[in-house]
């Protein structure tokens, strides 16, 4: 477990460090208007993506050791058109019936980019699931590196080499990257798919519809929660205040890659058994170690002076640094959130996570109103940190309360200290050679 956290994090340390690279590639070619573009057409693809994982997403993590794979896949990739020919409709509506309100949630003329990149990413993180699945971590982190490292390239070709300032020219980024992802993975789950064996896969369909629902509402709601304040900045403050805000939520949830790469090798871990004892103790040894090392990184972050912000992301971005502190306390929150999650969903019982992130959704909307009005973007992000660390103590109530653990079991030990420096240690040792 130590080797896949290790690679996983490993991978994500690589994939912060480019979208960081692209970041400042997009805000100083394109500006605070252009990035808050490029954020709305991602945030979009996102609220697309939760409809289409109710059976292509955790569902099919959690079932790929218990069923055949091509009785996930069938129904999926139906499901992905299905999904994309329910947008079109509301797009086609939107535009008759309601078009400012469509512009609001989707930049005009990206429409139909929003759908075939919702496609293709669609097709890459099923895939992906199968091989969270499968635990095939080595092979999931290989693909994700080409496909962020694909992403890289690209942005540096056009913005810099072929001189191109437009947010459609990320957008043929995005193409590229996702259509490899997408590739590469399928190609890595051809042999699992021998037999071809599709029988069975409406009721497979419906159990993996079951799980998933619960598990799509609480993502829905979660991402919601992280994501109400683009759509309520840009009727208030306009693209620049969405795109300032975006660099700031960018730059703080990098810090989360901690401990959604725990999360993600602690789900596949537990998913597989059925010892809750075990998962209850791994959980307490995995939130301590995603805490620590996120409290160190956040600090990293709020002491880079803001005059290295000006310089990286010129003077739209001038305060940034504040609204990376008014940031901090909910990015800690959430990477304890990422790992009660993840042991959640892994014991069958993420209708736990959809509770605590209706709780979450419903503080957002009644602070994120007044406080963006009048405060704009810092005021986004100070009602973000108050419902995400509200979030988290109704988690850890629930946990202590299902657990029996005693405030005893939470306290950083010595020896914890000694696993912690001993995993950073190898994990900058793997870095160093590879």
């Amino acid at each position: 477990m130590v080797n896949k956290i290790l690679g996983t994090t490993g991978t994500r340390v690589l994939n912060a460090a480019f979208n960081l690279l692209i970041l400042i590639v997009l805000t100083r070619e394109l500006g605070s208007s252009g990035f808050g573009i490029v954020s709305l057409i991602i945030l979009a693809v996102t609220f697309i993506q939760l409809f289409i994982d109710l059976l292509a997403g955790s569902g099919i993590i959690y079932y790929t050791s218990r069923k055949p794979l091509a009785q996930l896949l069938f129904p999926a990739y139906g499901w992905i058109v299905f999904s994309g020919a329910l947008y079109y409709l509301f797009v086609q509506f939107g535009n008759y019936f309601f078009p400012e309100l469509l512009v609001l949630l989707i930049p005009s003329g990206f429409e139909y980019h929003v759908l075939y990149l919702s496609l293709l990413n669609a097709l890459m993180l099923t895939h992906y699931n199968v091989l969270i699945g499968q635990t095939r971590i080595k092979t999931y982190n290989f693909i994700f590196v080409v496909q962020i490292t694909t992403l890289l390239i690209s942005v540096v070709i056009r913005y810099y080499f072929l001189h191109e300032e437009a947010v459609v020219s990320f957008v043929y980024c995005l193409y590229m990257a996702y259509g490899i992802g997408a590739g590469l993975s399928f190609v890595s789950l051809i042999p699992g798919l021998k037999p071809l064996k599709i029988q069975g896969w409406s009721h497979t369909s419906l159990a993996v519809l079951k799980y998933g629902f619960i598990s799509q509402v609480a993502n829905l709601l979660h991402i919601g929660n992280k994501r109400i304040s683009y759509y309520i900045l840009r009727y208030f403050g306009g693209l620049p205040a969405v795109g300032i805000y975006g660099v700031g939520v960018q730059l703080t949830e990098g810090l989360r890659l901690i401990g959604q790469s725990i999360s993600l090798v602690q789900f596949s871990s537990i998913a597989g058994q059925t010892d809750n004892t075990y998962a209850a103790r791994l959980t307490i040894q995995l939130m301590k170690l995603s805490v620590i090392i996120t409290i160190l990184a956040l600090i990293v972050l709020i002491v880079i002076p803001t005059d290295l912000y000006l310089f990286l992301f010129k003077k739209d971005f001038a305060d940034l640094k504040i609204l990376i502190i008014a940031l901090s306390p909910g990015v800690l929150a959430l990477s304890a959130n990422t790992i009660f999650s993840g042991y959640f969903a892994g014991t069958g019982k993420p209708s736990v996570s959809m509770k605590v992130n209706a709780i979450g959704f419903i503080i957002t909307l009644i602070t994120a109103i007044p406080f963006i009005a009048i405060h704009s973007y810092i005021g986004a992000a100070v009602a973000a940190s108050i419902s995400y660390t509200i979030t988290v103590l109704a988690q850890y109530l629930i946990f202590k309360k299902e657990t029996k653990t005693t405030l005893k079991d939470w306290l950083i030990s010595r020896n914890d200290l000694i696993e912690i420096k001993r995993m950073i240690s190898l994990l900058l040792k793997t870095n160093r050679s590879s």
